[in-house]
């Protein structure tokens, strides 16, 4: 009997790590404790996932990563600063530790990718990967420019009726109480100067974004 167990528990161990449900796309964690506002976009072809890392240019601990579907669309907003974009690849997600077991590949971007903004212009890149020979690799990678137009928009509106009566109360300086000579008119139609139509402006400010031209 405990041979039998033995040889059961020795089976067990030799059993690979089981495939996990893969995470819903997009960001997994970011790291880098900068505010992520900069697109990268990834086109992929379906029958695989990604996981993508983005690390310092300098070295280290990736600071971002991200995961892909296959053949889906994919857009990550990043930090600003320069990485190097690294993508895992594989058919079963066994975790963030394992990625995708021992079968896991890796595609790596050749030249690090330098992320960054101005007043109206958001500097990002598209990446798109395709796979030859069984073999993934980056077909092209290239600038995407986010361009920002503020919109501004302006309404002229008539107040109304009571706004105006209510604005003749205002007492009007430098004017003397013609009350005691002309007992028969209100006090407020001589000691109040008559207000003008009046109108508000309302302004409102839209930002909108296109990739430029």
């Amino acid at each position: 009997m405990r041979r039998l167990i033995a040889i059961l528990l020795m089976m067990t161990l030799a059993l690979p790590a089981l495939a996990q449900d893969r995470p819903r796309a997009g960001l997994m964690w970011n790291r880098s404790g900068l505010p992520a506002t900069l697109p990268l976009v990834v086109q992929t072809l379906p029958g695989r996932d990604y996981a993508v890392f983005l690390s310092p240019e300098t070295g280290g601990d990736p600071v971002m990563a991200g995961y892909i579907h296959g053949g889906q669309f994919f857009r990550l907003l990043v930090p600003p600063g320069t990485w190097v974009v690294r993508f895992a690849h594989g058919t079963d997600w066994q975790g963030e530790d394992a990625l995708f077991g021992p079968d896991t590949k890796w595609t790596e971007v050749e030249e690090p990718m330098t992320f960054g903004a101005s007043v109206a212009r958001k500097h990002g890149y598209i990446i798109r990967l395709i796979e030859t020979e069984g073999k993934v690799r980056v077909a092209t990678a290239g600038s995407l420019d986010i361009c920002q137009g503020l919109t501004v928009t302006t309404e002229l509106e008539e107040r109304d009726e009571n706004d105006r009566q209510a604005l003749n109360l205002l007492p009007a300086p430098g004017l003397q109480d013609l009350r005691d000579d002309f007992d028969t008119f209100p006090r407020s139609d001589f000691n109040r100067l008559p207000t003008p139509g009046l109108r508000r402006l309302d302004i409102d400010l839209d930002t909108r974004s296109r990739v430029c031209g």
